[in-house]
């Protein structure tokens, strides 16, 4: 748990806080986001939690302790950091990175070494390909992994991060996001987020803190920054788009259909078409016998081809997405590949469900309503 109780910070030789009586709690394994334009304090309240900077005033609290009353160098070994630009050592692999701080606190070599494994298995990259290589061997989606690897090391209860996927191109920021949330679940850290980009702020955090010339402003949830806003700057803030902003809160699972129709791969030609038939659709997914995803097939291209025994070399591969996606990374998905529907998939591949494009727009359309029957004035 972090509380900050009246914290200023106030550079010599300025006159206006950077940070102005600002007080927050971030309850344990929340995530709250710190949002507002530039030189509005956000990175500087960041940096005042473990004390990178100091404050000019008032009070900070991880789990209940006094952050000013502890060694500083000791309150950052037990506080995980990741920021913009990741700041890996260029001349250290990826294990020797991951583990800096462990070797701080004088951990057993066999231990570290178990460590880095477990952590690089749980960001999603193979330890055995991955471990002794050096940073500049890395993809930028890697060196964020290794990152946030890094930032875990110790197990720290609480990780503050600086626009952590900001230095990387949008599809790989989406993929980190996600990625990122699913960990979450896992690790349920106490986390401190800063980003600059409003979606990113509700689609991360549980709380979001927004900030303007070092003030907070509103300290809300999601829902109620975007429908509930404080004052006119939030609004505007937030932007006009309300209604499709909203679909950063919600998930795939809502909205899927699940018992769809399928093929197998071990089907013959004849029972496949049958099945589309049956289905009335133009396509049917295919599975293998465990379930698993191998692609779509098209009526058509079956039955054009109905002299090749081989209907299989007519799957194509399909786009999927996770149940725990976002709605707003389903329609960008779909529009990206023009698509109309979406196979929704685990982690092994096993198909669980569709997410349909014109779901989602009805979605779309009831947020539309729903904001605008909160705009509606009162009849006095």
């Amino acid at each position: 748990m972090i509380e900050l109780k009246n914290i200023s910070k106030t550079y010599p030789g300025e006159k206006t806080p950077a940070v102005d009586n600002l007080s927050l709690k971030v309850e344990k394994g929340e995530i709250c986001v710190l949002v507002g334009p530039s030189g509005c304090g956000k990175t500087t309240t960041l940096k005042m939690i473990n004390r990178l900077i100091e404050p000019s005033s008032g009070k900070i609290f991880i789990n209940g302790k006094d952050a000013i009353k502890q060694n500083p160098n000791e309150l950052r070994q037990d506080i995980g950091y990741v920021i913009q630009d990741i700041g890996l050592f260029p001349h250290m692999t990826v294990a020797e990175n991951i583990a800096t701080v462990p070797k701080l606190k004088d951990w057993e070599q066999s231990k570290i070494d178990q460590r880095v494994d477990e952590l690089l298995n749980l960001i999603g990259l193979d330890p055995e390909n991955t471990k002794d290589n050096y940073p500049a061997q890395l993809s930028g989606g890697q060196k964020q992994r290794i990152g946030v690897a890094r930032a875990m090391a110790v197990d720290p209860p609480i990780m503050l991060m600086d626009e952590p996927f900001a230095a990387v191109d949008p599809i790989t920021r989406t993929q980190l996001q996600n990625e990122f949330l699913s960990l979450q679940k896992k690790i349920q850290k106490t986390i401190c987020f800063v980003t600059h980009d409003i979606d990113e702020a509700i689609k991360m955090g549980d709380k979001i803190a927004i900030l303007n010339q070092g003030k907070l402003v509103q300290y809300d949830t999601p829902e109620n920054i975007l429908f509930n806003p404080k004052n006119e700057f939030v609004e505007d803030f937030v932007g006009p788009d309300r209604s499709l902003k909203v679909l950063n809160l919600l998930k795939v699972n809502e909205i899927m259909k699940e018992n769809i129709p399928t093929a197998t791969t071990d089907s013959s030609a004849e029972e496949v078409l049958e099945k589309i038939n049956v289905s009335r659709q133009s396509y049917i997914l295919i599975i293998d016998k465990e379930e698993k995803l191998v692609g779509y097939v098209n009526k058509e291209r079956i039955k054009n081809n109905n002299k090749d025994k081989n209907w299989k070399d007519n799957i194509k591969f399909s786009q999927v997405i996770s149940s725990d996606a976002s709605l707003i990374d389903a329609l960008t998905r779909l529009i990206q590949n023009n698509q109309s529907i979406l196979p929704v998939t685990s982690d092994e591949n096993n198909l669980i469900g569709i997410v349909r494009l014109e779901d989602i727009q009805d979605r779309i359309a009831d947020s539309y309503q729903a904001e605008a029957e909160l705009e509606e004035p009162e009849v006095v």
